[in-house]
């Protein structure tokens, strides 16, 4: 048996994970407040391993760059004319610890440090370089992207009252307006569940109708159920050459075609015709002699007035006038048929059956 591949189930159970990992919260985020806390932007960041943890109301200050700027060696105090709230040291990487350079914006007076990546975006976990200094630090730390650190600049020399918020956690987005990919991932994973969906209704249905249409034809065509009757009419009781009704004992021939004749009828009518077929509906009867001799062939010596030649047209024509004048004596009286009328015909057609010329 081959593999179906997974079902819709799967399907949707694994689009589930995948849309939980993407919509995952950030660990704590970098929050640059902007005009009298009109405004905020927010930045991802990674708390550090070492020193103490950021509580859950966060910790709020002015941004300061550090000098020197990785912060290597002793830095300098910030300088804040407004003592209402502390400051925050920006930190570059490398050339050092990064438990030292916290050390160092620790005693320089900040109340938290961030340190900001060079020439990349990508987030690390800061970790200790030295058992012995670690003990020591007592302010949160956390790093974040070379692009954030640069938005940050650019707000603060812009916006002399901004000021930053280290908070432990991102906060909830109210909806999923706030990340378009990720709402369009979503949208993306819900059409591929509905149709995976409907697509197992159809297929259901779809098994379900051919079960039910092979049960019907079954049921059909089961042995001993009763048998139709219906009655068998004819299209016509009269022999379409001498419009005479058939009657018992009378020598039938049956064409291909189903048409149906007198043999006193048709044989003349063969033997006179250049090319056999159907009086009626002209199908030629030649085609089909090999396999239907018994249908076509002659009646035989009914007539003995026909000995192996064929009789005269006129022979034949005084026959089908004969016929019709018995047809129209069995009608009934006419005004314009009476007896005698009809004795006379007969008389000028018995003489000329008798071999004399007929009447010019």
């Amino acid at each position: 048996m081959g593999w179906r591949g997974p079902g819709p189930g799967l399907v949707t159970v694994a689009a589930s994970l995948i849309l939980s990992v993407l919509l995952a919260r950030s660990e704590a985020v970098v929050r640059a407040v902007l005009r009298g806390n009109s405004s905020s932007v927010d930045f991802a960041d990674l708390p550090a391993l070492f020193g103490v943890p950021l509580s859950p109301e966060g910790v709020r200050g002015y941004l300061v760059e550090a000098r020197p700027a990785n912060a290597c060696q002793p830095i300098e105090g910030p300088r804040l004319g407004n003592g209402s709230l502390g400051a925050i040291a920006l930190i570059r990487r490398y050339d050092c610890a990064f438990d030292l350079k916290v050390l160092h914006a620790q005693r320089a007076g900040f109340e938290a440090a961030i340190v900001h990546n060079v020439r990349s975006d990508g987030l690390v976990r800061m970790a200790h370089g030295y058992d012995d200094l670690r003990h020591h630090i007592a302010i949160p730390a956390v790093f974040v992207g070379e692009a954030a650190s640069q938005d940050l600049r650019v707000i603060v020399r812009c916006d002399k009252s901004a000021h930053v918020l280290l908070l432990p956690d991102a906060p909830p987005c109210p909806d999923l307006d706030c990340h378009p990919v990720l709402a369009a991932a979503w949208v993306l994973g819900r059409a591929l569940a509905l149709l995976a969906s409907t697509l197992m209704v159809l297929r259901r249905l779809w098994l379900w109708a051919r079960a039910w249409s092979s049960r019907t034809a079954a049921t059909k065509t089961q042995p001993g159920q009763k048998a139709q009757v219906r009655t068998f009419t004819r299209h016509s009781d009269l022999c379409a050459i001498c419009l005479d009704e058939y009657e018992e004992g009378d020598r039938l021939k049956i064409l291909p075609c189903s048409h149906t004749y007198h043999c006193r009828c048709i044989d003349p009518w063969f033997s006179l015709a250049a090319q056999r077929a159907c009086p009626m509906c002209k199908q030629s009867v030649a085609s089909t002699r090999g396999s239907s001799d018994s249908v076509t062939e002659s009646c035989g010596d009914e007539d003995p007035s026909l000995p192996g030649h064929p009789p005269p047209i006129w022979a034949i024509q005084a026959r089908l006038r004969s016929r019709r004048l018995e047809l129209l004596a069995r009608a009934g009286p006419r005004p314009n048929c009476s007896t005698t009328s009809l004795g006379a015909a007969e008389n000028v057609l018995s003489s000329s059956s008798d071999g004399s010329p007929g009447p010019s």
